[in-house]
């Protein structure tokens, strides 16, 4: 049987910006043959901030296993880049209140990725997202991930392969 490994955490970011490359798990090991294959991967945010507005919210995230480069929108949300093997995008509602509060119309289990099946993880693993908004103000926010992961056999070759395939390739050159 093979093992299971969650884990959680959260991140701060303000809202109508990019938070790339924050590492959430690193594997070294020198054992080539055992890896990890993301299960599912959720982020949602803190429903709080501190500002008013009413109006949309949009998440848009992804889970690579490299640092990216760019400081557009969208180098977060490409497929055109091996290092990323995981992608969400998600719409909220906004609404005024003493603090504003966001609102997911179809509930917390809509925030989750969607997954490359063919990958694994023997490195490192990133999270990289951005929000937009109606507003003209951006509070930090907080956001919170769960991570779920299954221990997986791999040949040593496989292992160099997908080592190489998970560091700066990027398809279009």
């Amino acid at each position: 049987m093979t093992k299971l490994l969650s884990f959680r955490g959260t991140i701060t970011a303000a809202d109508n910006a990019i938070s790339k490359n924050t590492n959430i798990f690193t594997y070294t090991s020198p054992n080539l043959t055992r890896a990890w294959k993301v299960e599912s991967f959720y982020l949602w945010p803190n429903p709080r901030a501190t500002a008013a507005t009413d109006g949309q919210w949009q998440l848009t995230a992804s889970l690579g296993t490299d640092e990216i480069e760019g400081s557009t929108f969208e180098s977060v949300a490409t497929v055109e880049d091996n290092r990323l093997i995981g992608w969400m995008s998600k719409g909220y509602n906004m609404r005024d209140a003493a603090k504003d509060f966001i609102a997911s119309p179809t509930g917390l289990n809509d925030n989750q990725a969607v997954m490359d099946p063919d990958h694994i993880i023997n490195r490192n693993l990133y999270i990289n997202f951005y929000t937009t908004t109606d507003s003209d103000t951006s509070p930090q926010r907080g956001y919170n991930y769960l991570l779920i992961l299954r221990e997986v056999k791999v040949s040593e070759s496989e292992a160099i392969l997908q080592m190489v395939k998970g560091v700066a390739q990027d398809i279009r050159n």
